[in-house]
């Protein structure tokens, strides 16, 4: 289920220059606590480009069309909290996070960035 979404977001990442090098989790850590919280995460993310880069018509959201054109493996509305239709950036965002939030506490640990690579989210 999530391997295409995992291949998607590396495809779309390695096509932008910021992830050019090593990716360290301590990087991203801002407050050096062990953990990397969402702020952390989506400051680091919407910084690699990948929401706009998905957001085909540049109208600030990902409608059904755009999301159909990534060809995930489940629905659009798994990710739209709100049921409006769209993805907000923080509803793609949250979406890719807790994909690799394995202990489900908010927080991704050392451990869950290293399982983030292994499954091929910083593959260059």
């Amino acid at each position: 289920m999530y391997k295409s979404v995992l291949i998607a977001l590396a495809l779309t990442l390695s096509s932008t220059a910021a992830f050019a090098g090593n990716y360290d989790f301590n990087d991203y850590d801002a407050n050096s606590d062990g953990n990397l919280t969402t702020d952390e995460f989506y400051g680091s993310v919407s910084d690699w480009g990948v929401y706009s880069d998905w957001d085909a018509n540049d109208d600030g959201l990902i409608d059904e069309n755009e999301w159909n054109d990534l060809d995930w493996d489940y629905t659009y509305t798994d990710w739209d909290a709100d049921g409006d239709g769209y993805l907000d950036s923080g509803e793609f965002y949250d979406g890719v996070y807790s994909t690799y939030d394995a202990d489900e506490d908010g927080h991704w640990s050392n451990s869950e960035w290293d399982d983030a690579g292994e499954a091929g989210l910083f593959d260059m």
